[in-house]
């Protein structure tokens, strides 16, 4: 057993490098431990030659190299028993996760696993088993086969729980695939170039065969001596020197991917996939450029095709993009049997941003019951949407049918890209025709202005406890009578208490009836950590025995320093259904002096008191009755505002005087409509900025018979409000005007500013403002009471309103570099947000040698109405987000490295990053050391130094400098040097530094060694790092080659 041995005043998290040595002979090596029974050490060998994917020459063929047999195998005649571990010809393989085209695998359906592989901290794993129809390409999962069992295995090897398959499939077998080994060498430093200009994807067809090359390894693709890559979209038949046109299907790898295998794909002409050949494997190298481990196709005439330098190294459509506006793609548009959509129809081309009614939007990644999307099938992403770094990806496409969104029914894949600005772009494709009036469905949520953490409602209603079977229609006392959060109008943010406790939502299915209600919603996914920030998770309702029967609206969650969730609530899709309540929150504790909760504030760049429509429809006063008017448009026999074009802020008259709309029930029939609409909430005061309403429409003796779409209201300086307006959901429906209004003027100011406990209402030049309390003391007067906090690459800082005011600076004319960055108020504070996405408002980036700083400052802007000049004082206050560039981290192994995390703090105004050291077992950088490990002497172990918590852009990780120690003392008087002065140490000429000064993640490697003047059975690894600002700087230490080459010494 491993101990944890990070010293208590180490100010840094250790990742411990626990290498345990054992002496036997001249060996050193590790003890490892297994349990009872592991079938990683308990299995039996299939090695049959015939399972490879190779086999390509029709029903019951083999051909490997140029060697073919007739055989005719059928896996459901052998007597499965136990765990097995596949060869091909005595090398390690695993059953394929690649769907090919032409193959039998010495059956007639060759099976294949239905999802990627485990890893080995995953155990033990259940997949589907797909099979194949050889004469449908374009069908991977024709057939569903019985499930089976996988493990990932220490060693780099896969075993499987393997059963009988489906007996209704035609000669099934599984099939078997090499394994993607280890290798001892870097295909980046080892590789054939290939220099072929025919197999651009703008050259002509010919006759050329890939499958007739001798492929052997690794090759770099040249276009007349210069970089370019393999296309990863589709390439039009007869280009490429042959027909058949192979392209990757999916995106290269970054550099810190390592070795990954793609698909690779073939166009027929009337599919780009039509041909599925066999999957290779990639590399992305330093130096900006990639390596392919190229093997034959599986027949003639294909040729791999190359992508023109435009397409692929200039052209980015995150800048290039058409725009998408359509609202009826908004998954919120329920039960509209389809209105006619068809996208089909659509001449797709290129790549498209989506909006909703001029918000950006994004495709769903969620399926939600009774949805339509303006057609007859709605399309959903059948996976997550990328992040930055991982460029341009493709996803499946997903068709709704029979209330379940799944790979069963699917059109055509896509590419997707994720966008600086927290958005993406979609390379949209016509969908498959097969499907019935297909359309993509739309979605879109708002990142909140505010911390929900600190601004939510409270939500405690104990009938919504997981246990709790009353009110409910399988309660046959309350049969009649059942909760329902359709009709409740949520706003914001919600935290949830029962009995006054904190409870959470439950992430795992609630049975039906439970959490006094038919349909108990619960979350399907598990809930976040405080380092993810805001997370959407889909909404599952339970019935029918069916944990997720019932799809709802997804809504975002946030995980909170304090041991709590906030989620913010939405009308869920259907009746009868309520959010459930259930077991009490578990996040792991964490110190406030930790804490850091910043968020990107969106603030309106305009304020809608100050820009506004005016709306004076005589019309629309509540004493106006529903008599015909030969001014109806469109030959109505009402007022309808659903077919208005609202847009923006509006503020009401009457006869040219200023009128409100009515926060009280209307009569039906009144406001020149047959149902009036009013607001279902107070009118909101000064001090309370944009609030949002309910709307309710009256109809059949029922004040809220209908709840149209909620509005924001704001009141403004000089007795009146504004209303943003929106289509109402039901014609014939108009918003109300009230005739015998009360103007704003007539409350008492003071009372409608709201003052806080330390301020107090005054009047000054005819003005009323809430100015500091002289009875009060205060922390800092001469910086305004300023709180400031730092977080990657933004900053906030608040400052006392009333010390403002005081000093002669109201908060209306204040701002940061860029003018149109405001603040808002929030409980008595001015509050200011930068990020480095789309706020940056003036902020400077440098650097000093020691720190990273963002630099901006609060100034006032002067009033260009009273004249030409002033005499008035301004303000200039500079602020600044410091962050450390140097950092000294401890590694290990034995302790799960993956869960180390360095918490570093500055004083006053200083950021946080995370800094993790994970060592690997391969130049790929693909399969870490996860607990105990085989670690022979002399045996290259790779390591990877990764920050994160900082702009990736702009920032870089440097190792200056990494030592090994016998004991966990970081400043041990006789270390063993590594890396010094960011370069290997001349006395270990194993070590390599792979990439430094380039990225976030670092990477060196070195040949393990044990210390021989100490009785010490460990190894301690220590580095020191710092960050480097890519602006105006030269970070980049690529690797050991840049480094002075100097006379090499025996290892210690």
């Amino acid at each position: 057993m491993c101990q944890f041995l990070c010293p208590h005043t180490l100010q840094v998290a250790c990742i411990f490098l626990l290498l345990y040595h054992y002496t036997h002979g001249h060996e050193k090596q590790i003890r490892v431990h297994y349990s009872t029974f592991d079938p990683c050490q308990n299995y039996n060998v299939l090695d049959d030659t015939w399972r490879t994917t190779y086999s390509y020459h029709g029903y019951g063929y083999y051909a490997y190299g140029s060697s073919g047999y007739y055989s005719s195998h059928d896996d459901t005649t052998v007597e499965w028993d136990g765990w097995y571990r596949l060869y091909l010809h005595g090398e390690d393989a695993q059953i394929s996760e690649w769907c090919l085209g032409s193959i039998t695998s010495g059956g007639y359906t060759p099976l294949l696993l239905g999802g990627s592989h485990p890893l080995i901290e995953d155990g033990i794993v259940t997949r589907e088993i797909y099979g194949t129809n050889i004469y449908n390409y374009c069908q991977c999962n024709y057939y569903t086969s019985n499930p089976i069992q996988v493990k990932a295995c220490p060693g780099h090897y896969y075993v499987y729980k393997l059963v009988k398959p489906d007996l209704s499939i035609p000669l099934p077998t599984y099939t078997a695939v090499a394994l993607d080994r280890l290798t001892s060498y870097d295909p980046c430093n080892n590789y054939v170039s290939l220099d072929q200009p025919w197999r651009a994807n703008n050259a002509p067809g010919l006759e050329i065969c890939d499958s007739n090359f001798n492929w052997n390894g690794w090759y770099r693709l040249l276009y007349n001596e210069l970089d370019i890559r393999m296309a990863e979209s589709c390439v039009n038949v007869y280009r490429c020197g042959t027909y058949y046109t192979l392209w990757l299907n999916g995106p290269h790898p970054q550099p810190e991917d390592g070795v990954v295998t793609r698909q690779v794909c073939a166009n027929a002409g009337s599919d780009c996939c039509f041909f599925k050949s066999n999957p290779i494997r990639v590399k992305a190298c330093p130096g900006n450029y990639y390596v392919y481990e190229i093997v034959r196709p599986i027949f003639c005439n294909m040729a791999y095709c190359t992508a023109s330098t435009h397409e692929d190294f200039t052209f980015d459509p995150c800048n290039y993009h058409d725009v998408v506006d359509d609202y009826w793609r908004n998954t919120m548009e329920l039960y509209n049997f389809y209105t006619g959509h068809d996208d089909t129809l659509v001449e797709w081309n290129g790549w498209y941003r989506l909006f909703l009614q001029g918000n950006s939007a994004q495709l769903s990644e969620w399926c939600v019951s009774y949805m339509r999307c303006g057609g007859y099938t709605p399309l959903v992403l059948g996976g997550s949407h990328p992040q930055l770094e991982d460029g341009i990806v493709t996803r499946e496409i997903y068709a709704y049918s029979d209330g379940q969104c799944s790979s069963v029914s699917r059109s055509h894949p896509i590419q997707v890209k994720a966008c600086p600005g927290h958005y993406y772009v979609y390379k949209l494709v016509k969908p498959d025709v097969s499907i019935p009036m297909p359309t993509y469905c739309a979605v879109n949520f708002t990142y909140p202005s505010t911390d929900p953490c600190y601004n939510y409602n409270v939500l405690e209603e104990s009938w919504r406890a997981t246990d709790n079977a009353e009110h409910n229609y399988y309660n046959s006392w309350w049969w009649w009578w059942t909760w329902c959060d359709r009709y409740t109008s949520w706003n914001g943010w919600y935290r949830l208490f029962y009995q006054g406790n904190n409870v959470e939502m439950p992430d795992s299915c609630v049975s039906p009836g439970m959490c006094g209600t038919d349909i108990p919603l619960w979350l399907n996914g598990s809930l976040p950590q405080l380092e993810d920030g805001v997370v959407i998770r889909q909404a599952c309702g339970s019935s029918y025995s069916d944990c997720c029967y019932y799809k709802s609206f997804p809504i975002q969650v946030k995980a909170c320093p304090g041991n709590y969730y906030v989620y913010e609530l939405v009308s869920p899709a259907f009746c009868n259904s309520a959010y459930c309540a259930g077991k009490y929150s578990n996040l792991p504790s964490v110190s406030p002096k930790l804490v850091f909760s910043c968020v990107t504030v969106t603030n309106p760049t305009i304020d809608p008191c100050m820009q506004y429509n005016e709306l004076s429809d005589s019309w629309r006063a509540t004493n106006n009755p529903n008599l015909y008017n030969a001014t109806f448009p469109w030959g109505q026999n009402a007022w309808c505002d659903t077919f208005i074009n609202w847009n923006g802020w509006y503020r009401l008259f009457y006869l040219g005087k200023n009128v409100q709309m009515p926060d009280s029930c209307v009569t039906e029939g009144m406001c020149g409509t047959y149902i009036p609409l009013w607001l279902n909430g107070p009118h909101p005061q000064l001090v309370d900025g944009v609030v949002t309403r309910q709307v309710c429409g009256s109809w059949n003796s029922d004040c809220c018979y209908h709840n149209s779409s909620p509005i924001q209201v704001k009141a403004c300086p000089g007795g009146y409000y504004v209303y943003e307006l929106v289509s109402p959901t039901i014609c014939f429906s108009a918003y109300c005007t009230v005739f015998n209004f009360v103007h704003l003027a007539t409350v008492d100011p003071c009372e409608e500013l709201n003052c806080t406990e330390d301020e107090l209402c005054r009047e000054i030049d005819s003005v009323y403002g809430c100015f500091c309390n002289q009875n009060e003391s205060t922390l800092h007067p001469e910086s305004y009471d300023a709180i400031e906090v730092c977080e990657g690459s933004s900053g906030t800082i608040s400052l006392s309103l009333c010390q403002l005011l005081k000093s002669g600076f109201p908060g209306k004319s204040l701002h940061l570099n860029d003018p149109s960055c405001r603040g808002t108020v929030q409980n008595g504070r001015l509050v200011f947000h930068f990020d480095n996405d789309d706020h940056v408002c003036g902020t400077n980036l440098m650097s000093n040698g020691t720190h990273i700083i963002y630099k901006n400052s609060i100034q006032s802007t002067g009033n260009s109405t009273e004249g030409p000049i002033n005499r008035k004082k301004s303000l200039v206050l500079q602020f600044s987000c410091i962050y450390e560039l140097t950092q000294t981290l401890t590694m290990a192994t034995a302790l799960n490295p993956l869960q180390s995390i360095v918490h570093k703090t500055l004083p006053g105004g200083v950021g946080m990053y995370q800094v993790r050291m994970i060592p690997y077992q391969d130049p790929g950088f693909s399969h870490p050391y996860n607990g105990s490990a085989d670690i022979e002497v002399n045996q290259r172990i790779y390591v990877a130094v990764i920050v994160q918590g900082v702009d990736s852009r702009q920032i870089t990780t440097v190792i200056d400098s990494c030592w090994a120690t016998p004991e966990n003392e970081r400043n041990f008087a006789d270390p063993w040097h590594l890396i010094i002065n960011k370069c290997p140490n001349p006395e270990d000429n194993t070590v390599q530094v792979l990439q430094n000064g380039v990225f976030t993640t670092a990477r060196f490697s070195f040949k393990m060694f044990t210390f021989n003047k100490y009785p010490f059975d460990k190894v301690f690894l220590h580095c020191s790092i710092h960050l480097c600002l890519l602006q105006n700087n030269n970070c980049a230490m690529v690797s050991s080659d840049h480094c002075p080459h100097t006379q090499r010494h025996s290892a210690k």
